[in-house]
């Protein structure tokens, strides 16, 4: 009796094992995701995109904005130097009316024979023989291939000068010395690239305004040097103002205008 137990036992616990095996393979759980992990996955990868991407985005401008600072600056030294060997005197603005004239400006001479942007000669500039390199006047984020751009007359410089050293529409020649003006003048910024009318020469007034490309501002550089962001809001609240001031800086009149 004992031994037809026994054999019972060992026949229940081979079929029960037998019963646990599919084809002769052993059933193991899913590892698979489900549904509801993988859009919670996906879920989670856009909030960290979004996280990023403002960072990067920061990042890729203030790498930018140094190498318009560099620009900038080598800009603003030139000037000092043309300056130091002309008996202080600023080199011409290329303001258009003076430039029809055959005076040569800081950022080019015009050339009447040639048509379109052709006719702006960077190579014949005044600064040219200090600069030699066309880079120095374009930020890298002035996006050449846009319609905007070809739409430009002045093609050259992504920044401008301030048409104050020729007392803005009195067009006085020769410049202004660099003696008049205050270290603080705004000499150069970046112009609005929305506004090609604004490309036509190499000079402007403050209230053409400034690039927003740098998260809402623009490179400035002063006559005395020195090289900072400017805020849009910043920038404007100067325009406005009804009193000389850092971009109104046209040192015969005493509202600087």
């Amino acid at each position: 009796m004992k031994e037809a137990e026994k054999l019972n036992r060992s026949h229940f616990v081979i079929v029960s094992a037998h019963s646990r095996h599919v084809g002769g393979a052993i059933a193991l759980p899913s590892s698979a995701f489900t549904l509801i992990e993988l859009l919670v996955v996906i879920a989670i990868l856009g909030i960290l995109a979004a996280l990023l991407l403002p960072t990067l985005s920061k990042a890729k401008s203030q790498a930018i904005q140094t190498i318009d600072i560099n620009n900038l600056k080598q800009i603003t030294t030139a000037v000092q130097m043309y300056a130091s060997d002309n008996q202080d005197i600023l080199p011409a603005p290329n303001w258009l009316s003076q430039d029809y004239s055959g005076y040569p400006g800081w950022l080019y001479t015009l050339d009447p024979s040639a048509s379109g942007p052709a006719q702006f000669r960077i190579e014949k500039g005044l600064l040219w023989p200090t600069l030699k390199d066309p880079r120095l006047y374009r930020c890298p984020m002035d996006n050449t291939n846009s319609a905007l751009f070809s739409q430009r007359d002045q093609q050259l410089s992504s920044y401008a000068i301030n048409g104050a050293v020729i007392g803005y529409f009195r067009t006085n020649f020769p410049a202004a010395k660099l003696s008049s003006m205050r270290p603080d003048d705004v000499a150069f910024w970046e112009t609005d690239e929305q506004e090609p009318q604004y490309f036509n020469d190499g000079a402007n007034v403050p209230l053409e305004g400034i690039s927003a490309r740098h998260l809402n501002g623009a490179i400035k550089a002063t006559f005395g040097g020195s090289v900072s962001y400017s805020r849009l809001g910043a920038w404007y609240l100067l325009v406005y103002e009804t009193n000389r001031n850092s971009l109104w800086c046209y040192p015969g009149s005493p509202d600087g205008r």
